[in-house]
């Protein structure tokens, strides 16, 4: 018999980006001008954005708490 548990999570990931300050003019022109694409979350901003790495860490919060649905099936 195939027992099947399926655990239903919620977890924030922090990303977190490290981009050298010229590298933000020589595409914006000035860090104000980033602020406004950031603050509207441009489509400028997001494919600027994407070209960098970043670390990542996730915090699985209902794990670390246990407040998470399970559900129990049976497979055929």
């Amino acid at each position: 018999m195939i027992i099947k548990k399926i655990e239903y999570h919620s977890v924030h990931s922090h990303l977190t980006y490290d981009i050298d300050e010229a590298d933000i003019v020589a595409e914006f022109g000035s860090i104000e001008a980033f602020e406004k694409h950031f603050e509207e979350e441009s489509d400028d901003f997001w494919e600027f954005v994407s070209q960098f790495d970043y670390d990542r860490e996730d915090d699985w919060f209902s794990d670390r708490k246990g407040g998470y649905d399970v559900e129990w099936s049976i497979e055929d």
